[in-house]
C-alpha cells in the first residue's frame, strides 16, 4: 500500500496517510485533470479507491459508458480499460450500475454476457439493435433508446421482456412494418414515446443493401389508437419534415445513426 508522509514543521511531527484517505471528491477532480494514458497506466494501479476514481472520471457513477471506446485517442487502451472495468464490476455490489451506454465499438459476446450478469438492476439503456445483451430480460429497465433497425423480433422482446418500461426512444430508427404496433400492444401507458424521424421499411434485413427502395407509409390511425394512453408522443411531420422528406427515403445509412461518427463494418452486417 502506497502512503503519503506529511511533516509538520511547527510541531516536528510526521503523519503517515494512506492515499485512500484522500477526500474522494477532491481525488475525482484531480483525476479529471490527469492525461488519459497516465490514468489508465499509472493511477489505476495505486489502489481500489483510485481505480474507482479513474473510472468515475470517465463516466458518471453508476454508468457503464462504452462510448469511451470510440474515441481515437482511447482505442489503443481499450483492452486496458475493459480489464479495469471488469475488476471494478467484480468488487462492486450487483445493484451499483443503473445505466449502460453503448457506442459504435462492439465487444465479444461473452463480455456482454458478463456485463449483463453483473448489472441486474439496469434501468437505462442506450444500445444498438445488434448487441447480444438485448436478448435477455430487462425487468428493471425504465428508459430505453435504440438506434439502427428494429424488426419484429426486437419489438417482441421490448413488449415481453421490459415490463417496467416508461420511456422509449426510437428516433431515427428503421422499423419493420409491424414493429411499432407490436411494442404498443404491451406498452400502452408509456410516459414518453419518441419516434421522430423514424421510418418504416418492408424488410430490416436488406436495410443496408442496394435493394432498399422507398419507405412505407405509416398507418397513422392504428398508431393513434394504440398510443392513446401514451402521455407524451414525440413525432415529426413525416413528409413535411426536412429530415424525412421523400427525396431522402432511399434510407441513407447516416439517418439510422445520427449521433455517431463514421461507421465501422460491424453496422453493415446482416441483421
Amino acid at each position: 500500500m502506497m502512503r503519503l508522509k506529511l511533516f509538520r514543521a511547527e510541531s516536528g511531527t510526521t503523519t503517515v496517510w494512506s492515499w485512500d484517505e484522500m477526500n474522494y471528491d477532491v481525488l475525482l477532480k484531480i483525476m479529471k485533470r490527469v492525461p488519459l494514458g497516465d490514468r489508465l497506466c499509472v493511477a489505476c494501479l495505486v489502489s481500489k479507491t483510485w481505480l474507482s476514481a479513474v473510472l468515475d472520471s470517465m463516466s458518471p457513477p453508476g454508468v457503464i459508458n462504452l462510448k469511451r471506446l470510440d474515441c481515437p485517442k482511447f482505442q489503443r487502451m481499450n483492452n486496458r480499460y475493459l480489464v479495469f472495468l471488469k475488476r471494478r464490476l467484480d468488487t462492486m455490489p450487483v445493484d451499483s450500475c443503473s445505466a449502460f451506454y453503448h457506442g459504435e465499438t462492439f465487444l465479444q459476446e461473452y463480455k456482454y454476457r458478463y456485463i449483463a450478469k453483473r448489472t441486474p438492476s439496469m434501468q437505462k439503456l442506450i444500445i444498438p439493435r445488434a448487441v447480444p445483451q438485448f436478448r435477455r430480460n430487462f425487468t428493471e429497465v425504465e428508459t430505453l433508446r435504440l438506434f439502427g433497425a428494429v424488426d419484429d423480433d426486437i419489438a417482441t422482446i421490448i413488449r415481453d421482456r421490459c415490463p417496467q418500461l416508461k420511456r422509449l426512444r426510437l428516433d431515427y430508427c428503421a422499423l419493420s412494418i409491424n414493429a411499432l404496433s407490436i411494442i404498443l400492444d404491451g406498452h400502452k401507458d408509456l410516459e414518453l414515446l419518441d419516434t421522430r424521424h423514424s421510418f418504416r421499411v418492408p424488410d430490416c434485413r436488406i436495410l443496408f443493401s442496394d435493394r432498399v427502395s422507398l419507405c412505407l407509409e405509416w398507418n397513422e390511425e392504428e398508431i393513434r389508437c394504440k398510443a392513446a394512453g401514451v402521455k407524451v408522443h414525440l413525432k415529426c411531420a413525416r413528409d413535411r419534415c426536412r429530415k424525412c422528406a421523400p427525396r431522402k427515403c432511399n434510407l441513407p445509412l447516416r439517418s439510422c445513426f445520427p449521433d455517431l461518427k463514421p461507421f465501422k463494418s460491424d453496422y453493415r452486417a446482416s441483421l
